[in-house]
Order: structure tokens, then C-alpha cells, then sequence
């Protein structure tokens, strides 16, 4: 789950031919956030798949932004089209409002309106769409000073609901107008065959400059002109007949006409194209040139290659034919190929075809090798590579019955597959697939099987290359002719060998096929080689046919009936199969359409084990009817709260229609109309739609249904030719739900226990009741069992109710990891698997851990530049990081950088002084800060494993054994000081300070704990233990550490302290102390075995759990069917089971803590704005407690009911220093402070108004202080 939890395993899974289909239950309160499948291979090797579980409302319709990708600085002009439309195909009626804005290059200190240049348009859309051009004068493009880009945004609302959808996009201003590329051209020229490509010429979004003159040069001298096409494309060919140079060069220019613009302007530009062009080696000057395909081949076809030849006549018998052989390489399986041959009549100049199926077994892409034996004894050859379309030897295919069906009527799908496949099916609601899509397609297949392309001779660190078989040649020169002359090796040349390596291809041979090199020498460098410039990758093309819906008129109508549809079954999920195929292949499948006005997506995938895997296309099927009623609702609302159920009615029948609405009554909600009828029948014409609003007050906590009929019947007003055959009596119920959700604020509360059993039953009795301002029906238990207490801390280690994000937090997260990492390697459970996933969770909090680092080593809670460091938490991190030393790489560097820093904090007397910033100021030891800390840095030091060998560890227990002797007086520093004694040994004085502590000790019921002297008021049920102060909790856990530190630690003594820490944990598996996890990990090692059976017994429920040695860490759950009431738990078996019970509820406002001042107010962002739904919420605290500041400060601001945040507005807070750090988790947003004053300060964020909520019920925000979370102050916004 989001908490990494262990929530359900299966294990020894084993495949139904081919395929695992599994499924698990959320409960009724899932947590929301990102879940993971994890699948272990016996490998060892894990696969991993996330899926988000959320709030989430569907989205009703559909608004695509179309406008060009680019626009030039020439652009006079430019449309913006904003298109609505149903996810059943209809166009949507409504209003929708376009913003363009162009930024400037400005400082933070303008305003937010003054920094950018806007234009905003208004229009009602027709047919669903809005064609808007947009005049870019007054957005000055030939200016400088602003950026190059456009921000477009379109809001459309839907006349009647108010329902808004908007969608962005940006468009990029450039003073490219124009790009000139070579397209189809070979990195090197044979001589003897005409070299030939493409010039194309581009202007924005890749648009075919058509017409246009374009000029060709070779090495700096004319060649031609040439015009484009209307693909803005031409072609050329350059004779090499004559060509003896080693490289030449190409450049494409477009004849631009002449202009003039100012120098302080923007002005036009067009590229030109290079391209260098190398020759190709050949000892009896032959070659062969096959012709590329720069699109994506589709698979299942043939493909005609060409190939142009120049052979040297010479060798060759007058009446001989020429073979060619080709080789063509399968994708998925590189190194081997199939081998082909080919004769042509004799002829040294020409081209010949031939043509190669492309197939499944050829994708993603394959080499052609094209060669021939010249009798002169050598290797004439070429190669290309071919894109093929992702697609798979297995076809499947899906087709529905028809392409479009009323609800709930039947429907068939047909599915075809290889003989005998199992085929697994699914069907969404394509309101889904808009929300958040995630198809399976043959492009995701591929990208998860690795496709290697071989390329070389070096093989498992081997080269496999042969040594040349001809030697070099001497650098000697030669006479002839009265001149001397040098050899020359031409590095540039191409040659068979280059061509076959890139292959990965090898050739046994005698025949000649790799150019010759001139010996090197000391005195003489070879010269540099040429730039190989690509000649650009041939991508894949794609063209998305347009589809075109329709719908068959069905005449079949019986005038005298009423068609009645009741639709309550509105899934998101259609189809989640697994079918079989016959031996013919097929498969047919009946099923009933949902209820849902919509459009069905359907797809699958079939495994069969003689051709594999093979994946279907997308088939969709349109439910829809003439005339039906759509109702829009909030997704949840508080209790006592009203809202405005909005409902529509479609006709879509070809004429005009009378029509009547209602909302059935219920007990569980009043509903009362709100829109203005007209006297007398309400008519709606033929393509309309009429909306009615009902104002609803909910009278039930929980799921609540709603039930809206609508019907229509012929009306006299309307015309009547031409209609008679068509059914206008219709009647459509829809039943749908809104969450309820109970007023104030959650509470929970936990009894847990640890039983161990020594194969006797142990019986366990518990009473959950409420309080007495609980809000009616809203509460709700769960029942947890786990056979391991860290089955819950492994996976949460920090307290859970708490955001985390400081430097603090991520040093105690990262502690935590590794203590529990090895907890599991004492107890043998660390797998190879969790260790990786340990290594990955360490080293990226590792990374985040040194982004809270100073320059002088030291760390800070929330780092900020020239920030202090604070002794305690470098000291935390410096122990953090020498422990993980085991799992991952730690910079050493970083290591000595902090402990150099801890050790100049250091005083002459060996203490530490307290530099402000201690960690819990809970503990109110006054003048003996100094000695907490000190002791506290000890601690750290001994568990990062230094001795008193280190100097500064030496002299702080001089400081401490000082204080200790001249005495202290604090019952916190008397747990601190006696835990760093038992880690250096100092049995007397660790002994010593026990006594006192044991003295002070609370002891009661079997257990032992430690209570703060001035504790805060906290909430009483008889039936709970109350929840602890987090100080309270940390000094019980270091006396606790200090007595298992020992060398002969009394683990009577503290097992009863561990069961009273037990009782503090709460349901998330934490604790409000993070000591707890290292303290406990000694004594659970001795309750690590365990065979349990528990059963749990309360009013109307009854469940049986099964704990061993395979799901110790396993967290099983069952919700409680009655809250309050009372329950039975029965363990039996060997060792210990850790079990909870936990009751959830709501309770009204609490009365105000004193420590801060806290006010809200919110107003709309643009007051003028008829369209805006976004507000501004400013929050105004002040520090009203006894310090002159607070601590680090949490302010937890729940959303009203229809309200979300508007994200960039909280970034721009943390960018701007106003809070340390946010976070937002469901609907609250949290914001960090270090610390708040006696002087009210503000700051504002936004939040969007996305669903309408009449008599908002006010939400709770609240502010404490981190570190003593007994202190929260409450207030309501609305």
C-alpha cells in the first residue's frame, strides 16, 4: 500500500497455461496513494507495477485544444480550435472561455498580471466547437525581452451543471521559418553509381515548403536548382563516374528572397543543410548500392528492394550470369539469418528488384545484406536497416456486434485468436481511459522485452575480430615518371569489413573485403578522419485514419408502448476475462451493456504456446439512447451539508418531445427543486437538452443512493411529419451514489496487545466505546493481526499520522531502514530482494539527505543557504550514515566533513553547548541542556561504532561523568546519561542512574513506563489507554535501550516495558517516539518464532487468522461489522501475536489549546472574472505560548467540501521561502514553519473551486508543534 504495508500474498503461484489472473479486495476506507504489485521470479529477480487508488469524479466529456505547434515571428495570425464533446460522441452545449499569454523576461517583483502579455476570448460553443484566430500584433513577436511562448488555456462550461473542464497547451515562437535536410543519403559514394537523396524543405510544425527553390553545391561549386513538391521534397543524383576524391561536401540553401529589419529586432531565419560524404573503398572499383526506406514497413506485406550495381567487367567469362545472395537478420533473434539468391544476365552497370515478406519475426527491425563474389577474388556488398512496424506472429482480433447498443440491451464479442489460445479481455469505460490512460499495447510489450541489435566483435569482453589478413603497406616512396609518391592511408574510406562489423556478422573467407593501410611510424600521424554525419534516422511515420461514428436508424418502434429503462449498473470496468478459443480459433461472447451513456474500449491479449504472445487492437462500442437523463453530483459531502444535484435531460429524437423530471423520495435525503418551471408541459426540442436542479440535504452517513426519473411522451406543439415511425415515449430511471461523509474532526483510537503463548489458549476481552460528543454514526473499527510487531514498524517507521519531508524526518526514516534491515538479517529474513529494494530505498535517501547539508558539513532541518547546523541532527545523520555503510556506498569525505564540524561545537569542558535547536524541548531540562545533549551526541558516536580512542568522545565523557558527580536532577537527562554509560561500558554509573529511574517508574497492570512530571491534558475513554507524550515515550525508550545494552540485561524487567510500548502503537504502525524501533529490536528477536491461531469474535462478525514463519510480517485485517461494542480475541499456539483493535470517529470541535493564534481568510482570485472558480486563502498565525518562539510548526489545512489546491500557488510559497516545506496528501495541504513568533505573519495560497457545495460545513485546520503534538489548536474555515 502507500505506506509500503504488506497488505496480501500469494505465494508458489503457479500460471493457467500462460496466463496468473489474481485479485484482492480493498476495504470499504482504502488509504489513497500509489499501490505495488510485486512479482517475485524464483529468480530472485522482482517485477514491479504500480496503480494509484484516488478520489476521483469521471469526467463527463472531452476538450481537445488544437492549435499549431509553432508560429514564426512572421505569423500575422494563428487559430485556436477548442472542441467539447460527450464521451457517448454527442457534441457538448456550452461556453467556453480561451486565454493566450505571452511572459516576459522579468524579475520576481512585478506583479503577477503586469508580467505577461494576454488576450482573452469568450464564445458559446457551436456543434461542441469554437474556432478562435488570435491577432499576434499586439503580442509583438519581432520584439526581444519576452519568452518564446505561447500558453494557451480553455476553459469550457456546460450550460446547466456548471461543470468546468479546461485543458492547456503551448505554442513555441521561432524565427526559423524554414529547414533545409538531406533525407535518404548514404554516408559514403561508390563510384561508378549515381549518388542520389532527398532535399526537403520544413517550416513550422514540419509543414512541406511547397514550391520553393532550393540550390544544391558540391564542395563549394554549383550543381543545380531544384523545386520542391507537394511534399516539399526533391530529388537529386550526382554522377560519380569521374569522383577519384576521398570526401566531398554537400550544402542545400534556400534562395531567400532579400530583406532589410532593424538590428534590435528578431528577424527571419532559414537553415541551410551539410552533409559529408566519404568514399567507398573497393580493389577492383565494384560496388553495389541498395536503396534505402526511410518510413516504417507494416507487417504482413511484401517489400520490393532495389539494388544499383557497377562491376568491373574484368575475371569475368563472356557468357556468365551474376549471382547475388542476400541475407536478411530476425529481429528477435539478431545474429542469425535467412539466406537468399538471385541471378541477373550479365551486365556491369544496372539495377536489379527483388522482393522480402515482412513479418513478425523480422520487428522491430531487421538488416539486408546484399552481396556478390567478384572473380577477381573479392567481396562486393552493401547493407540497410529496416524499421518494422511492433507487431507479433499471433493475430488477434476483437470486434463488437455492432457498433453501437441501448443499455442494457445484449451484445456480442467476437474474438479471434491462434487454435486453442487462452485470451485475457478487458472493456473500459472511455471516461477512464480520459481521466488517466493505461492501455497495453504492442509498444509497451516490446519495451518491456529487451531487443538487441548486434554491433562488433567483442563478446563477454573478447574481441572475436581476426587479425588482417594482408599486411600493411610500407611507407615507401615510389618513383614514376620523375615525381615521388607517398601512400596514404585514406582512414575516411569506407569498406565491406566496417559494413559486416556493424553487423555483428562474421565472415569466413579468403576473398578480399577490407581496405588496405599504409604502415604506421613514429615521424608520420595519420591525418584526422573525417565528421560522419547521419543521414538522419528514418523514424517511423504514422497517419491516424479519422473515424467516423454512425449510428443505424432502427424503424422497429411500436407507437402505443412506453420504453422503460432502468440503469443502475454503471461500472467503470466492463470486461475483465479470461476466455479460451476453440480449435477453429474463435470465440464468440454474449453479454449485457451496461447502463452507462458511453463509449466502450476493448482490448486483449492472447498466449498460445506454438506462436506466442499476440495482442489485439482497440474495438469500441457506443451505448447510447435517443432520450435519457444525466445526473451530476460531488463525489462526497459532510454531514449537515446541502448541495445541488444537477440533472439533465438529452433528446435526441428527430423532433421536439414533452418531457417531466423527478427525484424519488427517500429517508435518506430531502430534495427539494430550486428551477423555475414553466406553467404547464416543459417541452425540449429535437438535439436539446433541459436542466433542472434539486437542492439535496443528505439524512444518512455513509453510501447513499439517488433515484432520477425522466420521461418523455409526444407533445402537440411539436411538428409530426415525418416522425411516425419513431418511438417518442420514453422513460429512463438512473440510480446513482454520493459519499457522506460525518462532520468535525477524525479521531482514532487503538487498543493493542502483544500475547505470547506457550501452547496454552490466552484469552483477551475489550470493550471499544465512544465518547460522549461523538458524531452520530460515524464510527468504525478494524481488527489487526500480525505475527511479527515490526510486520507493521518494517513497513512504517515513522509515525505515521505525521507529514515528513525535513532533514530530521529523512535522517530518522533512513535510522529506522537500517535498523530494521538488520533485525531481518539476525533473524535470516533478508532476502536478495528486499536488499535491493533497501539499496534503492537508501541510496535515493541518501541523495535527499545531503541535499539538507551545509557547506561546513553540518545539517539543518530544512536547509536554506548560510543556514546553522544543529549539533543533534548532524550528529543523528553522522550515526544514520555510518550504519548504512553496510548497504550502501557512503561518500567518506562527507563522513570526515561532518565529524570535523561536531567536533569544533565542542567546549573545553568536553560538553556540547545546546545551540538552540534542541530536538525536544518537551523535556524541560533547563540548565542541563548542555548535559542532554552532550550525553545524546555520546549515544550517537558509540552506535556509529567509535571508541574512546576518538579524542572529542573521550573528553565528552569526562564532561559527563563531571555532571554526574556534581549532580543531576532532571529525570530525562538521568535516561539519556544512562544509556550512553551502558554503550561505554560504564556498568556503575549506567546501574546507578537505573535505580533513580526505577524509583520514578510507573508501574501498573504488568507494565512499566516512565510519566512526564507536567503532562498534557489529554482526551479519556475508559476503554483506552490514553496516547502517551512523544517525551514521555522517548525517555521510557532509553531506559529501555540502556537496560538491553547491558551485559546481562534483565529481560523480565523489560518486557514489561515493551508492553506497555506495544499499547502506544497506533494503527499505521508507529509510534510517537522513532526510538522505539531500536530499542524493541533485541527483545522482539526473542519472541521472533511463532504459530498462532487467533480468533476474533465480536457482535455480527467472526474471523480466523493464521500466523507462522511464512506471513509473520503479513498485516491481516477485517473490518468490525458493529463499532463501539465488544469483542473476544483467543490465541493458541507458540509465540507471540501482535494484535489491534482500532475505532475511528468523528467529533465536533475541540476546545482551543493556548500555544497559537491562528485566522483564515479567503477571497476570489479575480474578483471581475465571471468565469474564475479559483480563490485565495491567506493564513495568519502567531505564537501565544511562554517561549519567545515555537518550535518547528505543522499547519494542516483540510479542503472544503468541492474545493482542491491549486498546486503552483504552493510551489511558488516553498520557492520563495515563505514555508520551509509542503506537502498535500488527499485533501489536506501541510505546511512546515521552522519555527513562529509573537508576531502575526501570513502567507496565501489557492484553491479551485471544482464542484458547487451549498451550505459548506466548515473544515478543520490545524496548527501544533511538531514535537509536542498534545498542543493542536483547531479552527474551522468555510
Amino acid at each position: 500500500d502507500p505506506q509500503n504495508n504488506l497488505i496480501f500474498q500469494w505465494q508458489n503461484v503457479t500460471s493457467f497455461r500462460n496466463i496468473t489472473q489474481l485479485s484482492f479486495q480493498l476495504i470499504s476506507e482504502p488509504m489513497f496513494g500509489d499501490y505495488w504489485i510485486v512479482v517475485k521470479r524464483n529468480s530472485g529477480k522482482t517485477v514491479t507495477h504500480q496503480f494509484a487508488v484516488k478520489r476521483y469524479v469521471l469526467p463527463k466529456f472531452e476538450v481537445k485544444v488544437s492549435a499549431p505547434h509553432t508560429v514564426t515571428i512572421s505569423d500575422d495570425e494563428f487559430q485556436v480550435d477548442v472542441c467539447a464533446k460527450y464521451t457517448f460522441g454527442q457534441p457538448v452545449q456550452g461556453k467556453t472561455q480561451i486565454r493566450v499569454c505571452r511572459e516576459y523576461y522579468s524579475s520576481s517583483s512585478c506583479e503577477k498580471n503586469d508580467n505577461e502579455i494576454c488576450e482573452q476570448f469568450a464564445a458559446q460553443l457551436e456543434n461542441g466547437c469554437v474556432s478562435q484566430i488570435v491577432n499576434t500584433k499586439v503580442f509583438q513577436l519581432y520584439r526581444t525581452g519576452l519568452f518564446m511562448t505561447f500558453h494557451v488555456t480553455a476553459i469550457v462550461t456546460e450550460f446547466g451543471t456548471g461543470v468546468q473542464i479546461s485543458e492547456m497547451t503551448s505554442i513555441f515562437i521561432t524565427q526559423l521559418l524554414g529547414t533545409v535536410n538531406f533525407e535518404n543519403v548514404d554516408t559514403f559514394y561508390r563510384r561508378g553509381i549515381s549518388y542520389f537523396g532527398t532535399l526537403k524543405f520544413l517550416g513550422p510544425d514540419n509543414v512541406p515548403m511547397v514550391n520553393k527553390l532550393l540550390q544544391l553545391e558540391l564542395n563549394d561549386e554549383f550543381i543545380g536548382n531544384y523545386t520542391t513538391d507537394e511534399n516539399g521534397e526533391a530529388q537529386f543524383s550526382i554522377d560519380t563516374s569521374d569522383m577519384f576524391d576521398p570526401e566531398f561536401n554537400l550544402k542545400a540553401t534556400y534562395v531567400r528572397p532579400k530583406s532589410c529589419y532593424l538590428p534590435s529586432w528578431l528577424t527571419p531565419q532559414y537553415l541551410d543543410a551539410h552533409f559529408l560524404v566519404s568514399r567507398f573503398y573497393s580493389r577492383t572499383n565494384s560496388f553495389l548500392k541498395i536503396v534505402p526506406e526511410p518510413k516504417q514497413l507494416e507487417c504482413n506485406q511484401q517489400k520490393v528492394v532495389t539494388v544499383h550495381y557497377s562491376l568491373n567487367s574484368e575475371a569475368y567469362k563472356d557468357d556468365s550470369s551474376v549471382n547475388f545472395f542476400y541475407l536478411v537478420s530476425l529481429g528477435h533473434d539478431p545474429g542469425n539469418f535467412q539466406h537468399f539468391i538471385c541471378s541477373t544476365p550479365t551486365a556491369w552497370n544496372g539495377n536489379f528488384s527483388f522482393p522480402i515478406s515482412i513479418s513478425a519475426a523480422l520487428a522491430p527491425a531487421a538488416v539486408l545484406f546484399v552481396y556478390t563474389l567478384h572473380p577477381s577474388g573479392e567481396i562486393v556488398a552493401d547493407s540497410v536497416r529496416f524499421q518494422i512496424d511492433k507487431c507479433f506472429k499471433h493475430k488477434v482480433s476483437m470486434k463488437f456486434s455492432k457498433e453501437q447498443g441501448l443499455p442494457g440491451s445484449n451484445a456480442s464479442l467476437y474474438l479471434q485468436a491462434a487454435p486453442d489460445s487462452l485470451c485475457a479481455l478487458r472493456a473500459v469505460d472511455k471516461s477512464i481511459v480520459l481521466l488517466e490512460s493505461e492501455q497495453l499495447s504492442a509498444e509497451g510489450v516490446y519495451n518491456m522485452v529487451p531487443h538487441i541489435e548486434l554491433f562488433g566483435y567483442f563478446y563477454h569482453g573478447l574481441n572475436l575480430d581476426d587479425d588482417k589478413a594482408d599486411p600493411c603497406i610500407p611507407q615507401k616512396d615510389m618513383f614514376y615518371n620523375g615525381l615521388y609518391y607517398t601512400p596514404v592511408s585514406n582512414y575516411g574510406d569506407g569498406d565491406i569489413y566496417n559494413i559486416v562489423r556493424n553487423m555483428g556478422l562474421k565472415v569466413f573467407t579468403n576473398l578480399h573485403y577490407r581496405k588496405p593501410e599504409v604502415c604506421m611510424t613514429e615521424r608520420r600521424l595519420p591525418p584526422p578522419g573525417p565528421l560522419y554525419l547521419g543521414a538522419g534516422s528514418y523514424g517511423p511515420m504514422y497517419s491516424a485514419p479519422s473515424r467516423i461514428a454512425c449510428r443505424e436508424e432502427n424503424t422497429d418502434y411500436v407507437e402505443q408502448a412506453i420504453i422503460q429503462t432502468v440503469r443502475t449498473n454503471f461500472p467503470e470496468t466492463w470486461m475483465w476475462d479470461l476466455v479460451s478459443v476453440d480449435s477453429s480459433g474463435s470465440a464468440t461472447l454474449s453479454f449485457r451493456i451496461p447502463d452507462t451513456i458511453t463509449q466502450w474500449e476493448a482490448n486483449g491479449f492472447c498466449v498460445n504456446g506454438d506462436v506466442g504472445f499476440g495482442i489485439s487492437s482497440t474495438t469500441t462500442l457506443e451505448v447510447f439512447q435517443p432520450f435519457f437523463v444525466e445526473i451530476a453530483s460531488p463525489f462526497s459531502v459532510v454531514q449537515n451539508e446541502q448541495f445541488d444535484l444537477i440533472v439533465n435531460v438529452f433528446n435526441y429524437l428527430n423532433t421536439c418531445v414533452e418531457i417531466s423530471v423527478r427525484v424519488e423520495e427517500s429517508q435518506n435525503y430531502e430534495a427539494n427543486i430550486n428551477t423555475l418551471k414553466i406553467k404547464g408541459s416543459e417541452i425540449i426540442q429535437a438535439g436539446g437538452r433541459k436542466t433542472n436542479v434539486w437542492t439535496v440535504i443528505p439524512k444518512k452517513l455513509g453510501k447513499v443512493n439517488i433515484t432520477v426519473v425522466a420521461e418523455s411522451k409526444r407533445s402537440s406543439a411539436c411538428p409530426n411529419e415525418g416522425i411516425e415511425q419513431q418511438k417518442l415515449n420514453w422513460k429512463d430511471t438512473v440510480v446513482k451514489s454520493f459519499l457522506v461523509e460525518p462532520e468535525g474532526i477524525e479521531k482514532e483510537r487503538t487498543q493493542s496487545f502483544l500475547i505470547c503463548t506457550e501452547g496454552t489458549k490466552v484469552s483477551k476481552q475489550g470493550v471499544l466505546d465512544l465518547p460522549n460528543n461523538v458524531v452520530e454514526g460515524s464510527a468504525r473499527g478494524v481488527f489487526t493481526v500480525v505475527g511479527d510487531v515490526l510486520g507493521l514498524v518494517t513497513r512504517d517507521l515513522v509515525t505515521l499520522q505525521m507529514p515528513y519531508g525535513s532533514g530530521e524526518q529523512n535522517a530518522v526514516l533512513l535510522a529506522s531502514d537500517t535498523y530494521v534491515l538488520d533485525y531481518l538479517k539476525s533473524t535470516g529474513q533478508l532476502t536478495e530482494e528486499v536488499q535491493s529494494k533497501a539499496f534503492f530505498l537508501l541510496s535515493n535517501g541518501y541523495q535527499r539527505q545531503l541535499s539538507f547539508k551545509n557547506s561546513d558539513g553540518s545539517y539543518s532541518i530544512f536547509w536554506q543557504q548560510n543556514q546553522k547546523g544543529s549539533i543533534w541532527l548532524s550528529a543523528l545523520i553522522f550515526k544514520t550514515l555510518e550504519r548504512m555503510k553496510k548497504y550502501v556506498l557512503i561518500d567518506e569525505n562527507v563522513q570526515k566533513q561532518t565529524l570535523i564540524w561536531l567536533s569544533s561545537q565542542q567546549r573545553r569542558s568536553g560538553c556540547f553547548k545546546n545551540d538552540g535547536q534542541l530536538f525536544n524541548p518537551a523535556w524541560e531540562v533547563g540548565d542541563e541542556e548542555d548535559i542532554l545533549l552532550t550525553a545524546y551526541v555520546v549515544g550517537m558516536f558509540f552506535e556509529a561504532g567509535l571508541n574512546f580512542t576518538f579524542p572529542p568522545l573521550r573528553r565528552a565523557l569526562f564532561c559527563l561523568e563531571a555532571s554526574l558527580y556534581s549532580g543531576v536532577t532532571n529525570g530525562y537527562a538521568h535516561a539519556i546519561l544512562a544509556y550512553a554509560f551502558a554503550l561505554a561500558g560504564k556498568e556503575e554509573q549506567a546501574e546507578s542512574l537505573l535505580q533513580t529511574l526505577d524509583q520514578s517508574a510507573t508501574k501498573i497492570n504488568n507494565v512499566i513506563y516512565w510519566e512526564r512530571e507536567r503532562k498534557p491534558k489529554t482526551e479519556e475513554l475508559p476503554s483506552f489507554i490514553p496516547q502517551a507524550p512523544p517525551a514521555q515515550t522517548e525517555k521510557t525508550c532509553y531506559v529501555l535501550l540502556t537496560i538491553v545494552s547491558q551485559k546481562t540485561p534483565d529481560l523480565t524487567y523489560a518486557s514489561k516495558i515493551v508492553q506497555w510500548l506495544a499499547q502506544q502503537m497506533n494503527s499505521h504502525g508507529g509510534f510517537s517516539s522513532t526510538q522505539v524501533i531500536d530499542a524493541g529490536l533485541i527483545l522482539i528477536l526473542t519472541f521472533s518464532k511463532n504459530e498462532n491461531t487467533v480468533t476474533f469474535r465480536s457482535e455480527g462478525s467472526s474471523d480466523i487468522f493464521e500466523v507462522n514463519s511464512d506471513n509473520r510480517l503479513l498485516v491481516q485485517a477485517s473490518e468490525l461489522t458493529k463499532a463501539p461494542g465488544q469483542y473476544t480475541v483467543d490465541v493458541e499456539g507458540q509465540g507471540c501475536t501482535f494484535i489491534q483493535a482500532t475505532l475511528r470517529y468523528n467529533v465536533l470541535l475541540p476546545e482551543k489549546a493556548s500555544g497559537f493564534s491562528l485566522s483564515l481568510e479567503i477571497a476570489k482570485n479575480y474578483p471581475s472574472d465571471n468565469f474564475q472558480t479559483i480563490f485565495d486563502l491567506t493564513v495568519t498565525l502567531k505564537y501565544t505560548g511562554i517561549h519567545n518562539k515555537s518550535n518547528m510548526v505543522v499547519i494542516d489545512v483540510k479542503m472544503l467540501s468541492g474545493f482542491t489546491p491549486a498546486m503552483s500557488s504552493i510551489e511558488e510559497l516553498e520557492n520563495q521561502g515563505q514555508v520551509m516545506k509542503t506537502e498535500v496528501k488527499n485533501d489536506h495541504v501541510l505546511f512546515y514553519l521552522e519555527n513562529v513568533s509573537g508576531t502575526a505573519d501570513s502567507f496565501t495560497f489557492s484553491v479551485e473551486q471544482t464542484n458547487l457545495v451549498l451550505n459548506i460545513q466548515p473544515a478543520p485546520v490545524m496548527v501544533y508543534d511538531y514535537y509536542e503534538k498534545g498542543g493542536k489548536l483547531f479552527i474551522l474555515t468555510r
